[in-house]
């Protein structure tokens, strides 16, 4: 029979399939998505391969079958998952992307799922600050969610790895999320909630760290947010609590790479609107968003923006009230 033919390798992607893909599945279905794979640039690596991520081994049911569209590294041994909620709050989405660049810059993997809100600006901090980060997705890498994730995901592949257990056009139903939080959770080394309600995801993601004896942090929140409703229950229950990059790496007992900032003899090429507004700061003396956005010029969503991209780039820094100034005299730019 040509099912006796099947290699170790393929008869692991044929009971994938059968288990998350199609009950029906047979010895085609097996060369399609080989097929499949090869032309969406992935690969099927199983538990047999060396490459199979040695974390994955150890967690409950671990994943027979790993699809992957990029590379994974020695150095994403030292990694921490950031998640949190789809509905992220602007505080959120910005503690989400600091604390992300800060890991990257200290040789910290960022793991996270891709998707709206904390997910995205986790991964889109990693890349910022020139570090990898890993996406685990609950759907087939045939099939990007959310769709408006696909240039994240493609820069996502490019500086470490987009994973997938689930067969390549499997499609995002909701049921696949849950499951997958496991992975997310099973190849860092620690789980930092950023934002979360009190049904929210990420508190799944908190549980299987647990499960699998990692460590769990949560970002306090205003106790006026519906968002904070999670990650408070999360400290009350004896989550670390993270205000810091240091709260994490204390915790984890990491002794990563030194932040690698920018050299102050090079200068750094500034955007338009983060020039305007970092000429608008002094170094010596804070000044108030509204002013700045007066000596600027720079309207306000825009300059919002700037000020966090400044402060992510380490030239500015945020004082109590909304007040900003810059770092240092010699901090170099152009």
């Amino acid at each position: 029979m040509r099912a006796m033919m099947l290699s170790d390798r393929e008869q692991a992607i044929l009971l994938n399939l059968r288990k998350l893909g199609s009950p029906g599945c047979d010895e085609r279905s097996v060369e399609r998505e080989l097929a499949l794979a090869q032309r969406h640039g992935a690969c099927i690596i199983t538990q047999a391969d060396a490459d199979y991520p040695a974390v994955l081994r150890l967690i409950p049911d671990p994943p027979a079958v790993l699809y992957l569209r990029g590379t994974l590294t020695a150095a994403d041994a030292v990694a921490v998952a950031l998640v949190g909620s789809r509905r992220a709050s602007l505080y959120g989405l910005q503690s989400a992307e600091r604390l992300a660049y800060e890991l990257a810059l200290r040789g910290v993997t960022v793991v996270s799922g891709l998707a709206r809100g904390i997910d995205g600006a986790a991964h889109q901090g990693a890349l910022n600050g020139s570090g990898r980060t890993l996406a685990v997705l609950g759907c087939g890498l045939s099939r990007i969610y959310p769709p408006e994730h696909d240039k994240l995901a493609e820069q996502v592949a490019a500086h470490g790895a987009l994973i997938s257990e689930y067969p390549m056009d499997a499609q995002p139903m909701p049921y696949n999320f849950p499951r997958r939080n496991r992975l997310i959770s099973g190849l860092s080394q620690g789980v930092v909630v950023v934002e979360a309600s009190h049904r929210s995801g990420a508190l799944i993601t908190a549980d299987c760290a647990l499960e699998q004896s990692r460590e769990v942090f949560a970002v306090p929140g205003p106790m006026t947010s519906a968002t904070s409703h999670g990650t408070h229950r999360l400290i009350k229950d004896g989550a670390r609590l993270v205000t810091s990059v240091e709260d994490i790496l204390a915790e984890l007992g990491l002794s990563p790479l030194e932040a690698s900032l920018p050299p102050s003899a090079e200068p750094i090429r500034l955007p338009e609107a983060e020039r305007k507004v970092f000429e608008a700061l002094d170094a010596r003396a804070p000044r108030y968003i509204d002013a700045i956005a007066h000596q600027s010029g720079v309207a306000m969503p825009e300059l919002a923006a700037a000020l966090l991209q400044l402060e992510l780039k380490r030239l500015i820094q945020q004082l109590p009230g909304r007040q900003f100034i810059r770092r240092g005299k010699d901090a170099g730019w152009s």
